[in-house]
């Protein structure tokens, strides 16, 4: 298991992105819809992270990325390992839900139709 956390990877996504013309807030919000598609949540307001199993998922979700940034912005990408992730710190408050749910599992799914 300890293996495991040093192998898998958490991808954090960090972005500034303009709010103060319409076309700005557009383009944000189409940002963050294509993040979400992509299998990344939001832990912080602008701070948004996706599991990894491997460094191949870790460029190939990079590229996809890549493909859907707005054209103004700062947009920053890193990685940590999943014991690295597990090792943060909470000086304030406590770990959102989508961090309890989806805790070191690769796959979650959220939303989706309910066929009762």
């Amino acid at each position: 298991m300890i293996e495991n956390e040093y192998r898998k990877m958490r991808m954090i996504l960090l972005f500034d992105l303009p709010s103060v013309e319409k076309e700005d807030i557009a383009a944000s919000n189409k940002f963050v819809r294509n993040l979400k598609k992509i299998g990344f949540y939001m832990l912080q307001y602008s701070v948004y992270v996706k599991n990894v199993t491997n460094q191949s998922e870790y460029y190939r979700i990079t590229n996809k990325v890549k493909s859907i940034v707005p054209k103004k912005g700062n947009i920053i990408i890193m990685k940590l390992t999943e014991k690295q992730y597990n090792d943060m710190v909470y000086l304030r408050g406590d770990k959102n839900q989508f961090e309890a749910i989806v805790g070191n599992n690769n796959l979650v799914f959220f939303g989706g139709d309910n066929d009762d």
